[in-house]
């Protein structure tokens, strides 16, 4: 992060210049302005709400882009941005069945959420696990746990979530102080909620000034971390209405501490003799790595919107073709799946077409693609299609 260089008398003066700005209204402009040297774009104002036709559009909202504030100056124009009254809106409990293997996986993307970002401070992270949460119901994220919180974790820059992409995850947390965040954690994957943090989306530490920061409404503090919503509709209660998909993805970057994520450690491909072979029926002995054969067609994927383009890209190659099947692997994971290493798992589209039975298969990895019905979602109960080459009037 950039800092100042000029003498105390400057900085004085640019905090005066800064805390006048914000009273006017301009507090993002000029933050972005000094960290870029280029108009920035014009935030909304305060008053405004999402246009229809961008509901479902990801916003462009990124926790780890900072200004060139230093600690003591952001300390400052954080404290002069008011609160806003929290409201009446409490936030909408989450049930995950005890025991499921989505459980486990589940539980422990949103305990390392919980500790790596709050520490071991079961008040700091009860607002953390809240945040997660509310994102999980919101139509600008991800509709699972571990989608939420790994969003962008593959880059360097533009994660959601800092320590996924920081090399904080290399240091693994207090045996005792990680079973007590796993603790807290189930409670909220039981329908606990942390209502002081009402409807919020983002946080920050009160030493950094995020551009959006000036954008949202500020409407909380927890220990040393600010808590904001999105201001109009997008902010309140009837803005939730997404749905938990059922679907939590492996997390390569959770194996050395979760044993429910242990099988994204390894991207080499298994040895053909030891892949299980599916059966005649499509019983749950799909195989682990997806053999090509004739009509299959194994490609690279951009996630994210809600995918329909892909299905038609599908149709349109299919075209004239008795039987095809396109099984794509997103891009930016390919350490972890792709077309030169098939694992099923972690496929995230599927298109299957068969005119010898009628059967067309469309399934999206919904914690790529936001699908508007769970039917459309794959599943570790569907997943199977991905491999199956027998009767495809079965898929149905």
């Amino acid at each position: 992060m950039r800092s100042f260089k000029t003498n105390p008398q400057t900085v004085a003066g640019t905090v005066a210049l800064v805390l006048l700005l914000c009273a006017a209204g301009t507090l993002s402009q000029m933050v972005a302005w000094m960290s870029t040297g280029q108009h920035p774009i014009t935030a909304k104002s305060p008053s405004s709400q999402a246009p229809r036709h961008l509901e479902k559009r990801r916003q462009p909202i990124d926790p780890l882009h900072t200004p060139g504030l230093n600690p003591e100056v952001a300390n400052q124009v954080n404290a002069a941005t008011p609160f806003v009254p929290l409201g009446a809106d409490r936030p909408f409990p989450l049930q995950i069945q005890m025991g499921s293997e989505t459980f486990a996986r589940a539980l422990d993307c949103l305990a390392s959420a919980m500790i790596y970002e709050a520490g071991d401070d079961p008040v700091g992270q009860a607002a953390v696990a809240q945040v997660v949460l509310n994102r999980v119901r919101h139509p600008a994220f991800p509709k699972s746990i571990c989608g939420v919180i790994y969003e962008g974790s593959e880059r360097a820059t533009g994660c959601q979530f800092t320590f996924t992409c920081d090399g904080a995850l290399q240091r693994a947390p207090n045996p005792v102080a990680w079973r007590r965040a796993k603790d807290l954690a189930s409670m909220f994957l039981a329908g606990k909620i942390e209502p002081r943090v009402g409807m919020a989306t983002h946080y920050h530490t009160d030493w950094v000034h995020p551009y959006w920061s000036g954008s949202l409404d500020k409407i909380q503090r927890v220990g040393t971390h600010l808590f904001f919503r999105w201001r109009g509709s997008w902010g309140r209660k009837a803005a939730f209405s997404g749905r938990y998909t059922g679907a939590e993805p492996l997390e390569p970057k959770l194996a050395m501490l979760s044993a429910a994520h242990i099988l994204a450690r390894s991207s080499q491909k298994p040895p053909a003799d030891s892949a299980e072979q599916g059966n005649a029926n499509g019983a749950d002995t799909a195989p682990t790595v997806l053999t090509p054969r004739s009509g299959d067609h194994f490609v690279l994927v951009d996630a994210g919107g809600d995918g329909t383009e892909l299905a038609l890209q599908g149709l349109n190659r299919c075209s004239g073709e008795r039987y095809c099947k396109i099984v794509g692997w997103d891009r930016r994971s390919k350490d972890y799946g792709s077309p030169d290493n098939p694992l099923i798992r972690t496929v995230a589209f599927l298109y299957v077409t068969d005119k010898r039975t009628g059967v067309e298969i469309v399934l999206w990895d919904c914690t790529r693609f936001n699908r508007p019905s769970d039917s459309q979602c794959l599943s570790d109960r569907n997943r199977r299609w991905i491999g199956f080459q027998g009767d495809l009037s079965r898929a149905t």
